[in-house]
């Protein structure tokens, strides 16, 4: 009986992480996200989804990471309920790994953001060093902080370094912290399901 309920609130969390997810994606599609059925699935989604959009970390700019944050405490809800379901019982130890893949998914979607920007960027620089856009004036406000963060840390002193050579250190730095912040996670998560507790 308590078996069947668990897997019943497993099973309505998956199906509303797919309406939470249908209705991010009308964000885009404005036509379809005025008519009745857009206003209906936003009635449905909006009351959750905004509850992740106060918090100001979620934020950069004019880019909104919340809805993964939302979707990420769906998932940890879902594996928590289908957990009890197969198991009977749940761990702390699984209860903070869950914990840590929402972080480490809102972290490694805004490192991989970055790392596209930065190579479409680059790109651009190699590609055309004396083009202006709107665009290009937009992407680099954005990148600016990073950029200077970066290369503030590795050129204590040694004079301005040209943009290029800052986009590339910015650019490399942003992989390996992705890829070693990817292996450090991994690690701690096998620690953590491992927990008895």
């Amino acid at each position: 009986m308590l078996k069947s309920f668990f897997y019943t609130c497993s099973s309505v969390i998956t199906v509303y992480s797919f309406v939470c997810l249908i209705r991010i994606l009308l964000t885009w599609m404005p036509q379809i996200d005025q008519s009745p059925a857009g206003r209906f699935v936003a009635s449905l989604c909006d009351p959750f989804l905004n509850w992740f959009r106060r918090f100001s970390f979620t934020s950069v700019g004019m880019i909104d990471f919340s809805p993964i944050l939302a979707l990420g405490a769906l998932s940890l809800g879902a594996m928590i309920f289908s957990t009890l379901a197969s198991t009977g019982h749940i761990t702390l130890g699984l209860i903070l790994a869950g914990l840590v893949q929402i972080l480490w998914s809102f972290v490694s979607f805004f490192l991989n953001i970055m790392i596209l920007f930065l190579a479409i960027r680059l790109i651009y620089d190699l590609v055309n060093r004396n083009g202006f856009s709107p665009f290009w004036t937009m992407l680099d406000r954005f990148l600016n902080h990073p950029i200077s963060y970066v290369t503030g840390l590795f050129n204590r002193g040694r004079g301005v370094m040209g943009y290029r050579a800052s986009l590339i250190l910015t650019l490399v730095f942003m992989v390996v912290l992705r890829v070693g912040l990817d292996f450090a996670i991994r690690y701690l998560l096998v620690f953590l399901y491992a927990l008895p507790i």
